[in-house]
């Protein structure tokens, strides 16, 4: 339905000098056109297309009459234009559709759907069906519509003629009948016009008069939504401090703005239906979440990259979190030649420091593409390093001098590791295959943290994971303690399912506050956009107050309908807890046939 590869049959033309019009029959479609001059004097009566400047706010039938400027459908998306063929191409062309007035990405329904649509902006959805106000003119026609809403009884001409039933032949010969229009209200022998003529008209039972205009009243435009709207002709913004981009803060926000206006009687939720010109509440909260989506796609868009933020190549920041770039493998020292200190870890990262202070604290950070963060699939990352390459920050075994104290010393104990197993990320471990077993604590010491995620890709946590696996990994514990070096044969960090079994990991959160502003612009609709955000990185909170613990933190998540029990579940045979190495390597032996 819709599909770009239907509707491209070429149109039958059927000609009748008893006709009013030339009609051309298409797929799902019905097109009118000009007779020839001969024909035109024949039937005393040219064609006018729809202007396609009219406008409305309402429609008739199956809403093939709106001409209003509606630009999203029923759930929120955004509609794409008529005139584009991008992300969706297709044959509803205003070429193709003339007199359907296919302008701009404005709702519209050139090809008999049951109601109004357009196809939209996203990809993966091709069309949806619009939320269009059904008009109730019964006893008046909108001029801008040539009165094509009209539903009213009116039965006779502006002469006093009276009309023939739209389903009678006597006396005069018609293709303009209830099965050929089945959306334009030809009911008895009431006045309408179905076909785009300058305002309603019918057939007379005079056989000397073919047709004539009738005298239906023209509606006012004070049924018009944005008629209705306290705040229609003004610019104003909405601005939510320490807030969701999302409908309920906007309705608190806006409620706010109509309780100062003492001549406002109406709610918040009636106002956005006025100004969006739909009629419930689902529409108006379908648009604003397509808003907010927009928004953060947007913010995405102008995230930091780790490459730009540091100044590195993408390379060098790939192989980093595998844990083999000069930031992992050297070591303060002194030049034997010169007498120099080199490698010094605070100088040769300065940008680390730098990005924390002026960026990671305000701004998004993109989450990097990288093979060892492709799909997430426990929406959970965590690094384990072994070794500490800095003195005196009170962290690890590293001390002065670095050439006698810092060799090969480790970072401060938090966790065991039970096995690697390589298949998990070969492509980090350079190695095509195989594991490595560690019983009773024998790979040494080795320090574990990481971070989780919520599964709403809306919120704040997962939009600015990115912000925490830099902090985690770059600042707080490579900058700022100077722990390096993965666990043989496994990434330094990754996505929970490709790193090493252990008993547990630490755990940080990121506290985000938040700004939005939503606009309302005259002649263009509410929009929306961020408005600055402060991050702060903090131990996580866990379930059962058991703190700064990743599994606990995800538990959290559960409880709070965060996360799913199935991916916690996924993540305990990861992070299989304190003392229980032993049964982990045994099942996974086990399955490896051993």
């Amino acid at each position: 339905k819709k599909d770009h590869l239907t509707k491209t049959k070429q149109p039958k033309l059927q000609y009748s000098h008893h006709n009013k019009k030339m009609k051309i029959n298409t797929p799902h479609s019905t097109l009118l056109v000009l007779l020839g001059t001969a024909q035109a004097r024949l039937q005393g009566k040219s064609e006018r297309k729809l202007q396609s400047s009219a406008t409305s706010t309402c429609a008739t039938g199956n809403q093939a009459d709106y001409r209003g400027t509606v630009t999203f459908t029923e759930s929120g998306r955004t509609c794409q234009r008529w005139d584009a063929q991008d992300p969706h191409s297709h044959s509803r062309t205003p070429e193709n559709y003339p007199n359907s007035g296919l302008e701009e990405n404005y709702c519209r329904n050139p090809d008999g759907e049951p109601k109004a649509w357009c196809y939209t902006t996203d990809p993966d959805k091709r069309w949806e069906f619009c939320d269009i106000p059904t008009c109730e003119n019964e006893s008046c026609g909108t001029v801008a519509l040539q009165q094509s809403d009209y539903r009213g009884d009116i039965s006779e001409t502006q002469d006093g003629l009276e009309c023939q039933a739209w389903d009678a032949q006597e006396p005069h010969s018609h293709s303009r009948t209830p099965e050929n229009y089945p959306y334009s209200g030809l009911e008895e022998n009431y006045c309408r016009n179905p076909d785009g003529e300058p305002r309603a008209w019918c057939y007379t039972t005079s056989p000397n008069k073919r047709w004539d205009f009738c005298d239906v009243p023209d509606c006012t435009t004070a049924d018009d939504p944005l008629n209705q709207a306290c705040f229609a002709d003004n610019n104003f913004a909405i601005t939510v401090e320490d807030g969701l981009c999302d409908y309920q803060d906007l309705i608190e926000g806006l409620q706010v703005k109509i309780d100062n206006k003492a001549s406002c009687q109406h709610s918040a939720l009636q106002e956005l239906k006025y100004l969006m010109g739909v009629t419930t509440k689902s529409a108006v909260k379908n648009r604003i979440a397509v808003l907010c989506e927009e928004a953060f796609a947007i913010q995405a868009e102008n995230a930091i990259s780790l490459t730009n933020g540091l100044n590195q190549k993408s390379y060098f920041m790939e192989e980093y979190f595998d844990g083999g770039t000069k930031w992992n493998d050297e070591r303060e020292t002194i030049d034997e030649d010169t007498g120099v200190t080199v490698n010094v870890l605070k100088e040769d990262a300065a940008k680390v420091d730098a990005l924390y202070e002026n960026r990671a604290q305000s701004k998004m950070l993109e989450m990097p593409e990288y093979k060892n963060f492709d799909d997430c699939g426990l929406d959970a990352v965590y690094c384990c390093w072994i070794q500490d390459r800095q003195a005196n920050d009170n962290n690890g075994g590293c001390d002065t001098p670095y050439d006698d104290n810092c060799v090969d010393e480790d970072p401060g104990d938090n966790t065991d590791v039970c096995y690697v197993d390589m298949d998990r990320s070969d492509a980090s471990s350079h190695v095509a295959g195989g594991f490595s077993i560690f019983k009773n604590g024998k790979e040494g010491d080795v320090h574990c943290h990481g971070f989780a995620w919520d599964i709403d890709d809306s919120a704040s946590a997962t939009r600015f994971r990115g912000n925490n696996l830099f902090y985690v990994s770059l600042y707080d514990h490579m900058y700022t303690r100077g722990y390096v070096r993965s666990v043989p044969g496994a990434p330094m960090c990754g996505c929970a399912e490709q790193m090493p079994v252990v008993t547990r990991a630490d755990c940080t959160e990121m506290d985000i506050t938040e700004s939005w502003k939503f606009r309302y612009t005259v002649g263009v609709g509410i929009t929306v956009e961020e408005n600055g955000q402060d991050i702060a990185y903090n131990a996580c909170q866990g379930a059962n107050n058991n703190n700064n613990d990743l599994r606990a933190y995800y538990q959290r998540l559960v409880d709070e309908g965060r996360n799913k029990q199935a991916k916690l579940d996924s993540l305990d045979e990861i992070l299989v807890g304190p003392g229980n190495c032993g049964d982990a390597i045994a099942s996974f032996l086990a399955d490896e046939g051993f």
